[in-house]
């Protein structure tokens, strides 16, 4: 075999098993129903402050603007109820007008699909070596294009083009996102920036219930246990009442509602997901001894009522918290929604957050992946510099950073911009947003001088000051960046995810090690089987797998 179709193969076998590139399912957590919806910190929208914080490009040269026009292709995902007004297609609309104007660049759209249909097509474009000149795509994909040398490098025009604002916010991630990017020291894409703050789980507690107990919030899992018994046994919530509500027993990287992950990082356990032992190899989180250790706690409070004895089967768990059942639930930071709907059920309810730590009194969390998403060039393309021009605009807009792009009609996807949509901001965006707010509250920054997105979460929170909880919906649209907020700003020992690919292995016999771990996690839990069942786990799935699995993935990270 030729080393040509070698490397198609090879390609075509990865694409059997990844998920769409462009999906919509790069967001900033879960979109709450509370208006948590992270958005960009006061200084985005200032210029001023945009080239203080950023190295000046070059006299010649304008990050946002080419001095002549510049087309290059594309193919996109879009999503099958996205609208767009009347007159404007998936070519030709608000967004693809705005960047031309702005950057001189034009995109050809070769073709564009939905769902799975876009995801059989890509696959086989991008096996048969038909790939436009420029794309988002997943990180498998990106690294697979990489290694069969199909990608421009980007180290020098990056260098070149890179705006005020784009470095700032690689700056925010200690730039770690260029380093995701980066292979045998060279850039060879653009890599999108996730918010960190999606990634911690904090415990929130009825307070409410711990004063007429007269009870001290949680600091350790101890005190989780405490409280849940307390709860539990004076029937705070009734003659259900629910200690801890839980969803799965894995350990997400975006958090959500309801999943342990807040009470696995006390024990230093990390089912799912790979992370660095002491030696600095890489291994499973859910075959070490920490994990174990972790899930006799879950088994011993399941067993004794504290954890909902229905969690396995419930599909609304909120409601659980809405209702008045539950005491206690581990949830991000924009979690304002399921608390708001708890207050409109009892206005006496009082809701505060709470971190727990291990038995060092140290908060760990698992971060998420700084990027997911990565904007590359074909090999060959004569204008590479297109690319990062295109991300500066496509930054600049979104953060309000340009006074045209904030007039860009917002109700309209922004996954109609013309090679898709990721989440490009500060890593620690909601812990600037939440200094701004509280400054402004303070008096520290006048409040005319707020960015418009600002400037209405002020107006709800001081209109809340004035009168607590008249106004739910607005209380629920601030509520996070203040309380929720000022939890992310405690020092932690943070880890990530070193692995978010796939090996050979994995394509192969992954499915059922998933399968076996769900199986033996759950016997666990709920009693069926004992907790020393999980060394039988553990030498299973070396056997079926997962040795060789853990050593293609160090090999491959060396």
């Amino acid at each position: 075999m030729n080393s040509k179709k070698g490397w198609l193969v090879s390609l075509l076998l990865v694409f059997a098993l990844i998920m769409s590139a462009c999906s919509d399912g790069e967001k900033q957590g879960k979109t709450d129903t509370g208006g948590n919806n992270k958005q960009p910190a006061q200084s985005e929208g200032k210029n001023d402050q945009e080239q203080k914080n950023g190295q000046e490009p070059s006299a010649e040269i304008d990050p946002y603007r080419l001095t002549e026009p510049v087309e290059f292709t594309t193919f996109k995902h879009v999503g099958a109820d996205a609208k767009l007004p009347t007159g404007d297609t998936v070519e030709d609309n608000q967004y693809s007008r705005y960047l031309k104007e702005k950057s001189n660049i034009s995109v050809k759209i070769l073709w564009y699909a939905s769902g799975n249909d876009f995801e059989q097509k890509s696959k086989l474009s991008i096996g048969s070596g038909d790939i436009p000149d420029v794309m988002i795509v997943d990180e498998q994909t990106f690294r697979t294009l990489a290694r069969a040398n199909q990608l421009e490098d980007l180290t020098e025009v990056f260098a070149k083009y890179q705006a005020p604002l784009t470095k700032e916010l690689y700056e925010s991630t200690n730039n770690k996102a260029i380093e995701k990017a980066t292979i045998d020291g060279k850039l060879m894409a653009i890599p999108n920036i996730s918010v960190q703050a999606d990634s911690v789980s904090m415990l929130f507690v009825r307070q409410d219930w711990l004063d007429k107990l007269q009870l001290e919030g949680p600091k350790t899992v101890a005190d989780v246990e405490k409280i849940a018994k307390a709860f539990v046994d004076n029937k705070m919530g009734g003659d259900n009442t629910i200690g801890l509500t839980a969803e799965g027993l894995d350990v997400q990287q975006k958090v959500s509602r309801h999943n342990l992950k807040g009470l696995y990082a006390a024990f230093h356990a990390y089912p799912r997901n790979w992370i660095k032992d002491a030696s600095g190899n890489i291994v499973y989180g859910s075959i070490q001894p920490e994990t174990k250790q972790a899930l006799g706690k879950i088994r011993e409070m399941y067993e004794s009522g504290l954890i909902d004895k229905e969690f396995a089967l419930r599909k609304d768990i909120d409601q659980t918290v809405i209702s008045g059942k539950a005491g206690m639930f581990f949830g991000p930071w924009w979690s304002g929604g399921v608390v708001r709907d708890t207050y409109a059920n009892d206005p006496d309810a009082v809701f505060k957050p709470y971190m727990i730590t291990d038995d060092n009194g140290a908060i760990n969390n698992l971060q998420v992946p700084v990027s997911q998403k990565f904007i590359v060039v074909k090999k060959g393309f004569k204008h590479p510099e297109a690319a990062v021009v295109y991300a500066n605009n496509y930054i600049r807009a979104e953060r309000k950073a340009d006074p045209d792009g904030a007039k860009l009609d917002t109700t309209i996807s922004t996954e109609f911009w013309p090679i898709g949509n990721a989440t490009f901001d500060y890593a620690d965006a909601v812990e600037r947003k939440s200094d701004i707010l509280a400054d402004a509250m303070a008096g520290k920054i006048d409040a005319a001088t707020l960015a418009p997105e600002m400037k209405i979460l002020y107006d709800f929170a001081k209109a809340d000051e004035a009168a607590p909880r008249a106004d739910l919906a607005g209380w629920g649209k601030f509520w996070g960046y203040t309380e929720p907020a000022e939890m992310l700003k405690q020092p932690m020992n943070s880890l990530f995810n070193e692995f978010t690919t796939t090996t050979k292995t994995m394509d192969r016999k992954w499915a059922n090690l998933e399968k076996i771990e769900d199986e033996m996690f759950f016997a666990i839990v709920m009693g069926n089987k004992p907790l020393d069942e999980f060394d039988k786990f553990v030498a299973d799935w070396k056997a079926q797998g997962g040795d060789e699995i853990t050593k293609e993935i160090n090999d491959e990270m060396k």
